[in-house]
């Protein structure tokens, strides 16, 4: 092995373990968000009761990962005795969780050990991909890239399913355009097993239909005068569809019907069409329906505005090539980066069309994609460079690592420059962006170090204050709290609390009850989404 295979190899794998362990640790400082408890407890109820008709809007694999882990943990379950259908997945989770004596972060810590796990594998696949297109340099600089991503981070401290979809969107992505270059049935039947398992993550995975569909297309456009290769496409197409339905099957627990895909499949469509209950937010504004540019503002606010310009330099790489290559189609359709750029594209259009404006996290699968799209680029521009252009490429890359790393551990909450400050940056992005429920453990430690034994809570989360210690004079919330005040409680304590999501008066049926305190000026702001105001000092 040469030197600088060697080199990118140590470089990929000390950036995915950094990724895994920065993740673990920000778990710790994590109390439980939002969505992770609904599927945990479906896959604890499914794995240890062979039930798996409560939480039937996601797909099962993440449950089944999850379900094993949580269920090593040895937790009291909510009873069988009455029936727990689709409208009751809240209920189960929060009396799994919190209501039955469970330690919620002990229960947590095996789910979120696979997150973590995923983020590493995330990774180190991003590193391995780039390598295969443009070699062993531009593999360790997207693995850099992918691990000073701020949402891989911090997914990869919890357990839901942005995180896994964005690996296994990747690996699908890879696996067809294999497939597709030289077409052998074993070839076929592992990307249909991939793109099985990023429907079995997230329903966002339909992004591969017509990324296959361009993909197959562009080879028969390639190979039309090849009559070998059209007749090895046309076998290991039907191989391809075999696995695929037959790996359908074997995850749906032997359904030659699909009925529970079918139905995740619908429900999906209809979620991202219709959007959610309440209002979108984006800039102060609020919308029905949501805006079509949400997506591509949310990405400048929720990535590092270094990553922006490499990304931009990237760009600039790859065009340069494509036009010393002959700026023909040929040239383009024969790249082996086509895969990555028309998953970005496609998932990008897809981000666009949809009524969905609740978090970035949603972009998640394309992130990967634009850090091999980046780092093949840059390493071009690299090496046709002089010392001026490499030391901006070194310089935005530690400045980078510098902006993700100084928010540490409270990567949910992460905001760029173009926010306008991370305490500030409720007035851009709300909801899972910044504020999905974290800042529990937190709370509670202000709490002992100022010395007060209650706060007046507005909390936007599933979880249960008081399951962290937490004592309370509830405030309108997402989640009515479960006590209008707590044993503990002092009848007017010092300080209000309020997550930021509630202070824009989102999800509070159509009240906003903090718009006066969005004028005053906090007492402190705890992991940049849990807002404090003195009541005594003003």
């Amino acid at each position: 092995m040469t030197a600088s295979r060697r080199a990118a190899l140590t470089v990929i794998a000390v950036a995915a373990l950094a990724a895994g362990v920065l993740a673990h640790l920000s778990a710790g400082h994590t109390s439980a968000t939002f969505d992770e408890i609904i599927l945990v407890s479906g896959g604890l109820r499914g794995v240890t009761e062979g039930r798996w008709d409560m939480v039937t809007d996601q797909p099962p694999l993440m449950m089944y990962a999850y379900g094993v882990a949580a269920a090593a943990a040895g937790p009291v379950r909510p009873s069988e005795d009455r029936e727990w259908l689709f409208d009751d997945r809240w209920d189960y989770a929060r009396a799994l969780h919190f209501g039955l004596g469970n330690d919620a972060t002990e229960l947590l810590a095996g789910p979120r050990l696979v997150g973590t796990l995923i983020a590493v594998m995330l990774v180190a696949a991003v590193g391995a991909y780039a390598w295969w297109i443009a070699g062993p340099f531009a593999g360790g600089l997207a693995a850099l890239l992918t691990a000073l991503t701020p949402d891989v981070l911090a997914h990869g401290g919890i357990a839901y399913n942005d995180l896994p979809l964005a690996l296994a969107f990747l690996l699908a992505v890879w696996a067809l355009d294999v497939a597709v270059r030289v077409p052998t049935p074993r070839r076929a039947a592992l990307a249909g097993l991939a793109v099985t398992c990023a429907f079995g993550v997230k329903m966002s995975a339909l992004a591969l239909v017509p990324v296959a569909a361009l993909v197959v297309a562009g080879g028969v456009w390639l190979r039309r005068r090849d009559p070998g290769w059209l007749r090895g496409l046309g076998v290991s197409l039907s191989v391809g569809a075999v696995a695929l339905y037959a790996s359908f099957v074997v995850l749906y627990r032997g359904d030659p019907t699909l009925t529970l895909f079918r139905f995740n499949f619908w429900r999906t469509v209809l979620h991202a069409s219709g959007g959610h209950e309440a209002p979108a937010f984006l800039l102060g504004e609020t919308s029905a329906s949501g805006w079509w540019y949400y997506y591509p503002v949310a990405f400048f606010l929720k990535t590092p505005a270094a990553f922006q310009v490499m990304l931009v330099l990237g760009a600039a790489g790859l065009i340069a090539a494509w036009v010393a290559r002959g700026r023909n189609l040929e040239s383009l359709l024969e790249w082996r980066g086509r895969g990555a750029l028309l998953g970005a594209l496609v998932f990008g259009a897809f981000l666009v069309r949809s009524d969905l404006n609740a978090g970035f996290r949603y972009a998640l699968p394309m992130m990967p994609l634009l850090a091999v799209l980046a780092a093949v680029g840059v390493i071009r521009l690299w090496r046709r460079s002089a010392r001026p252009l490499r030391g901006l490429l070194m310089g935005l890359l530690a400045l980078q690592a510098w902006s993700v790393l100084s928010v540490y551990p409270h990567f949910l909450a992460y905001s760029s420059v173009w926010a306008g400050g991370r305490d500030t940056a409720y007035r851009a992005l709300v909801d899972s962006n910044l504020d999905w429920g974290q800042g529990l453990h937190e709370l509670k430690d202000f709490m002992e170090d100022e010395g007060v034994s209650s706060v007046r809570l507005s909390y936007f989360g599933s979880a249960v204050p008081d399951a962290y210690g937490i004592e309370y004079v509830a405030l309108p919330s997402f989640f009515r709290l479960d006590h209008e005040r707590t044993a503990g409680a002092e009848a007017s304590p010092r300080f209000t609390v309020i997550s930021a999501t509630n202070l824009q008066g989102l999800y509070l049926q159509g009240r906003d009850p903090f718009a006066s305190y969005r004028a005053r000026e906090p007492f402190r702001v705890i992991g940049h989404s849990l807002f404090v105001y003195d009541e005594e000092g003003g």
